[in-house]
């Protein structure tokens, strides 16, 4: 496809900025991100980059940066949510990378973002508009009109939608599905780790419990701990989602009663200020992700639930076979059916993987948990996937 066609991408999330930062890298020149905040700042909390979104990074001239700035784990561990007997051991470190021959990070969300921002940066054609919060979209035959609430329009000849599980492109262009409440609500934490005690061996531990599970590893080289809690909605009358909804640490605390003390100990020294809450929402598969000219991406496309660790994975994913689609099929029809069929079947399996995973860890049964092959991002070979070398050149 020609390199010279404007290319509008809503949302300046991690999807968002590693679609623009592939499409430039494929020699596009004409790239406008538009995001609805005024600013760009990702929330306070831990991200998994697992060899399968780590690999395409580093492809992307990330690798020094990234390497720099996250924390590549030894191993990884759950545990028992009341005695914290070690349920099951995880490959991570030098044995991942020797597998895959990429990388497992735990990194800051903020940090990753700060790393493709600056990548974006150094790249002439990628143009990032803030204050730009999308609220209408048409399309014609010679490309796609963007009207925003401020009353400024845009063109451009194709348009990806990378704006979240609340996705306005998707609602303009696809179907009017509302995301739905997955019965799930969430906490996010960071702790500082002040003291010797504070480290965790290893580095990545999770606890589980009926209906709950307590998930808590480093960032930042071990200076912080990220807390991800998440538990069985008691009631369904509280169902709001977003990731900046304040939360009380005795209101966390109240769904742990009776477990682990480390658990008991760690929900204590959260931050009254940097306790928050979401209910995790989900939306079913599309029947298809392109129309026209528009396509969809991460979120926007698959919101998943969480306990695959496999989220923004898929939306790097997403942006780099997007790209590479686009650069190496002579039309855009061509690109965006083989971006399709590249991406849909491995998104809907994730996304089913990760829904039957949270019932395994939160099932009624934790303490049979390990004594057969359990699933998970390994076992399922997901972190063998290759965003870049997936797109046929022929």
């Amino acid at each position: 496809m020609q390199r010279d066609l404007p290319i509008a991408i809503a949302g300046a999330g991690l999807g968002g900025l590693v679609t623009a930062l592939a499409l430039a890298r494929e020699g596009f020149s004409r790239i406008d991100v538009y995001e609805r905040s005024p600013v760009l700042a990702e929330v306070g909390a831990g991200l998994t980059v697992g060899p399968n979104s780590s690999r395409p990074l580093i492809d992307l001239g990330l690798g020094p940066g990234l390497a720099a700035r996250a924390d590549a784990p030894s191993a990884g561990m759950t545990r028992h949510w009341r005695t914290a007997r070690v349920l099951m051991n995880s490959l991570r470190g030098r044995a991942l990378l020797d597998k895959y021959g990429a990388p497992y990070y735990l990194i800051h969300r903020a940090d990753l973002l700060d790393l493709l921002v600056e990548g974006c940066a150094a790249q002439p054609a990628v143009h990032i508009h803030t204050g730009h919060a999308l609220q209408s979209v048409a399309q014609d035959g010679d490309g796609v009109t963007l009207g925003f609430e401020h009353g400024v329009t845009a063109r451009a000849a194709v348009l990806i939608g990378c704006d979240g599980v609340k996705s306005v492109v998707r609602r303009e262009a696809f179907v009017g599905d509302a995301p739905q409440f997955s019965g799930y609500i969430a906490w996010r934490a960071l702790l500082p780790v002040e003291r010797p005690e504070h480290k965790l061996d290893p580095p990545a531990q999770l606890f589980i419990g009926t209906d709950h599970m307590f998930m808590r590893y480093h960032v930042r080289h071990g200076a912080l701990t990220n807390v991800v809690a998440i538990a069985r909605a008691r009631d369904a009358a509280w169902t709001e989602e977003g990731w900046t909804i304040p939360s009380t640490v005795a209101e966390l605390a109240s769904h742990y009663t009776g477990w682990h003390e480390d658990i008991i100990a760690a929900i204590q020294r959260i931050p009254e200020s940097q306790c928050f809450k979401w209910a995790i929402h989900v939306r079913p598969p599309l029947p298809t992700w392109c129309a026209g000219r528009i396509a969809l991406a991460g979120d926007a496309a698959h919101p998943m639930t969480p306990f695959m660790g496999m989220g923004a994975a898929m939306a790097i994913e997403d942006g780099v076979v997007l790209a590479r689609s686009l650069a190496l099929r002579p039309t855009l029809d061509d690109a965006l059916a083989t971006y399709q069929s590249l991406r849909k079947p491995r998104a809907d399996f994730v996304q089913t993987e990760s829904a039957k995973r949270g019932l395994r860890l939160m099932g009624s049964d934790p303490d049979s948990y390990g004594q057969s092959r359990e699933v998970s991002e390994d076992t399922l070979g997901l972190f063998a996937y290759d965003a870049m070398n997936v797109v046929p050149t022929g």
